[in-house]
């Protein structure tokens, strides 16, 4: 199946499980073909953003829980890492910018030292 730029777009936008499974659409076209991801970074950084700005409340209805909203945002912050992985993402101001605040906060600062040591994981035991 060819994994396109713009119904990932599309996905970036929809309920927590087809965010999810876009995520992971994401991480697969910046392994196929990272100058795609490249070329929408904007359109893809937005519904990041927004994803990490986001309260339990925004995200999901009354009832559902808090594991699916945490599960939600450990799906975006590896799309984080693997974005930050495409050679010279760091040229972009705002990838650049993105990380800043990624960072900046404590929370998503967590999450992301949380995801990354555990991608470094992965990628150590299929390196064996």
């Amino acid at each position: 199946a060819v994994v396109s730029t713009q119904s990932t777009g599309i996905g970036l936008k929809d309920v927590p499980d087809i965010k999810m499974l876009t995520y992971l659409m994401v991480l697969r076209l910046i392994q196929i073909n990272p100058n795609a991801v490249v070329l929408k970074l904007d359109n893809i950084l937005e519904p990041l953003r927004d994803t990490f700005n986001s309260k339990l409340k925004d995200i999901c209805p009354i009832g559902q829980e808090v594991e699916k909203v945490n599960e939600l945002k450990r799906s975006a912050m590896r799309t984080v890492i693997g974005m930050s992985k495409i050679p010279e993402i760091e040229k972009h101001p705002s990838f650049v910018e993105f990380m800043k605040k990624i960072r900046f906060y404590k929370e998503t600062d967590n999450l992301f030292k949380q995801e990354l040591q555990a991608s470094d994981s992965e990628e150590m035991v299929w390196e064996n």
